[in-house]
């Protein structure tokens, strides 16, 4: 009977806008909710079959809910440099345990929730209790391992930062530029001696110094460097002379020739190597016949430039997250070392996936497989350090939504008001 039928079709009326208004009551409360994506309920016709010709029976509707994960929420700067953010397609990795926790079983999930901080352990762990997830980087930037796998979650593990407390570089290299005093050389008995002491930093962390001490020779334009470690004991001797202009075709003033003075010591050009308790130290003096490096002219000793590499022992600073997805170490002493790449995960179909509390998503059939990509490449977006994606939530399409939705609502209360009072009337034609 066609009075039943727009009776349960009414009912379905009800049972669809009721879902619909829960819909939007969770879109309203989370619209503040870091990386929510909103969830919207689309309605289907049912149609059924009739076996009278001429007559119709209601089939009502039925809903289809659907999370829009694929559309982009505002990006809005912080503070705090874990908070990330995806710019563009794709999901950060999260466990819901923390690889040292054998309580209970982890699950690889996907989010677009990048409130992360550190907690008691280092693990970097989200709003929702979710733990990000990424490659472990060696010294060099390379992931530890070989290449990971990028069709699964094997090779992944917790970003913990406990573990990079600190650290030192050694000096490698020095640069040093001086202007020798002409007037001192070609003296009998020879000048008194000219020195600089330069601070280098042991593997260790340790600072020591070198002392360089120019000797100027009794004939003009020859001078002996006297190299020395900080408890002044010799290291070596280097042996150079200068152009003057005349008996040369070199630039007045520039050097002109660098040897070794003693075994240990090796030159090569302006550069001259050398060890210092076994610690390999290159010092450039600049190129021979060239200005920039050492010169000799007037009567005054001048150092211009002394530069060096490495760094004395210093703690973890802060951590920096680039747009590649790399997680780079700063330290106190101003070093920078790659210790984690972040991927971002991809499905064929992401509004396929399966939400989950706490704003994370199970890959399903629906969603087809995942695939890891590295920040920025393939179809993926980038990660933004210091940045948050708001939800993708609009107030006011939501609150008009209400207001068409309790519309709805009552008129498909009336169709069920309407058809009892048909059906009532039924009734009383049978008195």
């Amino acid at each position: 009977m066609t009075i039943y039928s727009a009776m349960n079709s009414g009912v379905a009326g009800l049972a669809a806008q009721s879902t619909k208004f829960g819909a939007i009551s969770d879109n309203i409360s989370n619209s503040s909710t870091i990386g929510y994506k909103r969830t919207d309920v689309q309605f289907a016709t049912m149609v059924t079959s009739t076996t009278i010709p001429g007559s119709y029976s209601a089939g009502g509707l039925q809903t289809d809910v659907r999370s829009e994960t694929t559309i982009q929420g505002t990006v809005q700067s912080t503070s705090t440099s874990t908070d990330l953010a995806i710019s563009g397609s794709g999901f950060f990795v999260v466990s819901s345990a923390a690889n040292a926790d054998v309580t209970k079983a982890s699950e690889k999930l996907l989010t677009r929730s990048g409130s992360f901080r550190v907690d008691e352990q280092g693990n970097l762990v989200n709003a929702a209790g979710y733990f990000l997830q990424g490659w472990a980087l060696d010294s060099n930037g390379k992931v530890i391992g070989g290449e990971p796998s990028r069709t699964s979650f094997t090779t992944l593990q917790t970003v913990n930062l406990a573990d990079i407390t600190g650290m030192a570089q050694a000096t490698n290299n020095i640069e040093f530029s001086a202007n020798l005093p002409a007037s001192a050389t070609g003296q009998t008995p020879a000048a008194g001696s000219f020195s600089t002491s330069i601070d280098y930093f042991t593997p260790l962390g340790f600072t020591k110094q070198l002392t360089l001490e120019w000797q100027p020779s009794t004939v003009a334009n020859q001078w002996r460097l006297n190299i020395k470690d900080s408890a002044g004991a010799s290291i070596g001797s280097v042996n150079m002379a200068f152009s003057n202009g005349i008996a040369s075709t070199l630039p007045a003033g520039t050097l002109s020739s660098m040897t070794s003075g003693t075994a240990g010591v090796t030159v090569t050009g302006g550069t001259i190597s050398l060890s210092v308790g076994g610690q390999p130290i290159t010092i450039k003096m600049g190129d021979i016949g060239r200005t920039g490096g050492l010169t000799q002219w007037g009567d005054q000793y001048v150092p211009s430039k002394i530069s060096k590499d490495g760094a004395s022992y210093a703690s973890l600073d802060r951590v920096q997250v680039g747009k590649d997805g790399i997680i780079t170490a700063i330290y106190g002493n101003g070093l920078r070392k790659p210790v984690y790449q972040l991927p971002l995960a991809t499905v064929i179909n992401a509004d396929g996936l399966t939400s989950v509390a706490g704003n994370a998503y199970k890959v399903s059939r629906e969603s087809g497989d995942i695939y890891l990509w590295d920040s920025g490449s393939g179809s993926t977006g980038t990660i933004s350090g210091g940045a948050l994606e708001a939800s993708n939530v609009d107030i006011a399409k939501e609150l008009t939504s209400i207001i068409e939705t309790q519309r709805a609502y009552s008129s498909c209360a009336k169709i069920i008001k309407t058809a009892d009072e048909m059906l009532e009337q039924i009734s009383m034609l049978m008195r």
